[in-house]
């Protein structure tokens, strides 16, 4: 019995299965476009794989280490848990998440957010125990063209820059004198307690002032919080022109406070009035105080669930690709009008063929006999 193609169980399925497929396809596309600022975002991110790979390059020239990576890139970086300028416990999870190239795109987001431009000027406080996010920061700075006076600590929590033979101070200035950053420190204390290392032994202080000094910073080495935090602010205001904003990594007990005052301080940006500050307690009070807003690189795991970054880090994960780079609109026009013309095409062209092979039948059919 004579069956047009259109009539054909196979065909019919095989259509369905098509159709059903498109609309999936179409209901489920997104649209992908470049966020603002990509090109900035992308040379920050090559910037910070540029001075990691710079600095592997010198830590396998010290014979401190292999040079190789773990679990996240960049980790060859991180310290033993246990070190003479070790000051305080630390998360290996956090130090190894702020490695992430994307780190740095992160820090220009929310450089955009603050109305940050290029030739601004900002001030800078970090420390040795988060040298991925110090990164980060100077990647950030060097993309956009902003200018930072920056006062560093030497000393480092667990997991973070506590080689005492490559110290933090020593990897910023390694990578000054390669050109791969124009901001540096200009100052620099011990770090730890009272920002003296008072957790430290006589040698990890050596190590810290000798670090300091080969590197001709000038030494910060006040216990009193008042006149310590009274010195940054001076040295952060005697640059020409205006402060735009406060940068403050990791947990400089003058900067952010003691334990207390550092696990209550929100991660990010604070704007003057978002938080209750004492101007005679830390350096991010006294910057709210002026109406000078902060940013706070603290509490990674809350960062990282904000910016969509992996927390923990993953080994396959591809820089430049997420939320901070593109952003995605539910149907893509595109993929859209293609599903439609593929399903409606090979509808027509099924339909097409069949009237072709009725109208051949009738053509080729010869009348029956009359009896």
């Amino acid at each position: 019995m004579f069956r047009p193609q259109i009539q054909k169980s196979r065909v019919m399925v095989g259509l369905m299965i098509l159709v059903m497929t498109m609309v999936y396809w179409a209901t489920n596309s997104y649209e992908r476009k470049p966020t603002y600022a990509f090109d900035i975002k992308k040379k920050t991110v090559e910037l910070m794989e540029v001075s990691i790979e710079t600095l592997r390059s010198e830590v396998i020239k010290r014979k401190i280490n292999s040079g190789e990576d773990s679990i996240s890139f960049g980790s060859f970086l991180l310290g033993p848990e246990k070190s003479v300028i070790q000051t305080t416990s630390g998360s290996l999870i956090s130090k190894q998440s702020v490695l992430n190239p994307d780190f740095g795109a992160m820090i220009v987001e929310m450089f955009i957010e603050l109305e940050i431009e290029k030739g601004d000027q900002v001030a800078v406080s970090y420390t040795g125990s988060y040298p991925g996010a110090n990164l980060a920061v100077l990647s950030a700075l060097e993309a956009m063209d902003v200018s930072a006076v920056i006062i560093s600590s030497c000393g480092s929590s667990e997991y973070g820059a506590t080689h005492p033979e490559f110290t933090w101070i020593d990897m910023e200035r390694h990578l000054i004198e390669n050109k791969v950053f124009s901001n540096t420190s200009s100052m620099a204390s011990i770090g730890g307690g009272f920002d003296l290392g008072t957790q430290l032994g006589t040698r990890g202080k050596k190590v810290c002032e000798s670090s300091i000094y080969n590197n001709k910073i000038d030494l910060l080495n006040i216990d009193n919080a008042s006149e310590n935090i009274k010195k940054r602010m001076n040295h952060f205001t005697s640059v020409k022109g205006d402060l735009s904003l406060f940068i403050n990594v990791g947990g400089g007990v003058y900067s952010i406070g003691d334990s207390i005052l550092r696990s209550s301080t929100p991660a990010g940006i604070i704007y003057p009035g978002d938080f209750p500050s004492n101007s005679d307690e830390t350096v991010i009070g006294t910057f709210l105080d002026m109406g000078i807003p902060v940013l706070n690189i603290n509490h990674i795991n809350i960062l990282s669930e904000w910016y969509e970054l992996p927390y923990p880090p993953k080994q396959n994960y591809h820089y430049g690709a997420g939320s901070l780079f593109y952003s995605q609109k539910q149907y893509n026009p595109m993929v859209i009008l293609v599903a439609f013309f593929i399903s409606t095409g090979t509808v027509l062209t099924v339909g097409i063929i069949s009237h072709s092979e009725i109208k051949r039948r009738m053509y080729s059919s010869e009348p029956e006999s009359l009896l």
